[in-house]
């Protein structure tokens, strides 16, 4: 006797749907490098913020010049530097969007794999049904051959 192979009519969904979860786990990882690209730059930013003003306190007196000079500079990197936080806060929301959609995409894919593994558990126990009455059948000829 030869046992038929199982086939899952929704393969094609399913394999569909792992493909999204591989989109979406490329897409999210991409979000993340462009997250912790805008942090380092953000970091850097506030370090040339820090050193600037570190430079002004070790001079003696700066001159009015300097002053307004060092204060435009300081007003223009905290301008960027809150420009910079603003993109780094739309990467954290674009982060936390690819994360969501990664966990949907999961959940979509888990529940067609949960229903493969059904599928494949009934048509084992339904293959095993029908070996078992094949071979009662047999056992029945043999038994009626011999008693005749």
């Amino acid at each position: 006797m030869v046992s038929k192979s199982f086939q899952f009519s929704l393969q094609n969904v399913l394999d569909y749907r792992r493909q999204l979860v591989d989109n979406a786990r490329l897409e999210l990882a991409v979000a993340q490098r462009s997250y912790q690209a805008q942090v380092e730059k953000v970091e850097e930013m506030r370090d040339k913020l820090s050193e600037a003003a570190g430079r002004l306190e070790s001079r003696n007196l700066p001159t009015p010049q300097e002053f307004w000079l060092w204060s435009t500079y300081q007003e223009r990197l905290l301008q960027d530097v809150q420009r910079e936080e603003n993109r780094l806060q739309h990467f954290a929301n674009r982060v936390a969007t690819c994360r969501g959609e990664l966990i949907q995409r999961s959940r979509d894919a888990k529940v067609l794999e949960r229903l493969r593994n059904k599928k494949v558990l009934e048509f084992h126990a339904q293959e095993k049904n029908s070996e078992q009455k094949d071979l009662d059948e047999m056992a029945i000829l043999r038994y009626q051959h011999k008693s005749i």
